[in-house]
């Protein structure tokens, strides 16, 4: 199923205006305010004379994705135990439940656990980084630095490589984090400027840096070329930008993906380009991985093939 780009303001880049006011990657890393340490030792980020890598984990023993990705934890503590590593899981739940909780997965949570003094830590980390939902990670490399805040398993492994083996480059998660925002910024501008019939030198303007941000990412410039294309709630469709967003995702899958190839084929049939656009969407359900993919994309070779006879 596609992913329309309006959803994906309202969830993915939901934050994409706190986001502009929250802390930056690179911050010092505040102290740790815990009420109860429930495993392992006290943890002190700015001891003297240490310079360990930490891994902050916010997480609740009800969160089903917490709960997945506590032997994942456990695997990287065990595995970096002598490199300087440990990681910390954060809660804000009751001693006792936390107590229980730990005590029933004994060594598959094998790294320390902690119960933060009231909401300082959700409020020092999670609300400054504009997260709103956990699980959460925050890395602190050896200068008590957050380098890298993200889902513990989407990056975190490749983070702590390179900070263990010291090729970690923060200027260069700096510039990828300022990208990421720009793109926030600029999705929700271009949108809403669709939305309101903005068909002006200024919305192409912002739509070509966007494109700039996304083109190398075939996933999401299809995805956005297709809501361009389809979304209802646009007074504006600018098919120039939906052709080129469609085309890159095209290129970069050397035309070997259906659902890129059926939107290529939309923004050139709604661009007036019909006999190409039966060429392709030809080609897009040859390609199709089942019979209802088959059925959707067949459909729209229909409606090109009518349009062409008229």
């Amino acid at each position: 199923m596609r992913t329309i780009f309006s959803t994906l303001l309202g969830t993915a880049l939901a934050g994409a205006i706190s986001t502009t006011d929250a802390a930056n990657i690179g911050s010092k890393a505040p102290k740790l305010q815990i009420e109860h340490w429930v495993k392992g030792k006290p943890v002190d980020l700015a001891k003297a004379g240490e310079k360990k890598i930490h891994i902050l984990e916010f997480w609740a023993t009800w969160c089903g994705p917490c709960r997945d990705s506590i032997p994942h934890l456990t695997q990287l503590q065990e595995k970096y135990k002598g490199k300087g590593v440990t990681v910390v899981g954060i809660t804000d739940e009751p001693k006792a439940t936390v107590e229980r909780f730990v005590r029933r997965l004994g060594k598959q949570m094998e790294y320390t656990v902690a119960i933060e003094k009231g909401d300082t830590m959700s409020q020092a980390y999670m609300r400054a980084f504009g997260q709103t939902g956990i699980p959460a990670t925050f890395v602190v490399d050896q200068k008590d630095r957050i380098v890298w805040v993200g889902h513990p398993k989407s990056g975190l492994d490749d983070v702590i490589d390179r900070l263990v083996k010291g090729t970690f480059d923060l200027e260069e998660e700096i510039a990828k984090e300022r990208a990421q925002i720009r793109l926030q910024q600029l999705s929700v501008e271009y949108w809403e400027r669709l939305v309101e019939g903005k068909k002006d030198d200024e919305t192409r303007k912002i739509g070509k840096e966007l494109l700039s941000l996304v083109k190398a990412n075939a996933e999401v410039s299809s995805n956005i070329a297709w809501a361009v294309l389809t979304d209802d709630a646009l007074k504006y469709r600018d098919l120039d930008f939906a052709r080129a967003a469609a085309k890159a995702a095209y290129d970069l899958t050397k035309g070997s993906h259906p659902q890129i190839i059926d939107t290529y084929a939309l923004a050139l049939f709604e661009s007036g380009k019909v006999d190409e656009a039966i060429t392709l969407q030809k080609k897009a359900v040859s390609l199709a991985r089942d019979q209802q993919e088959k059925v959707q994309l067949q459909k729209s070779l229909d409606r090109f093939q009518a349009t062409e006879k008229k």
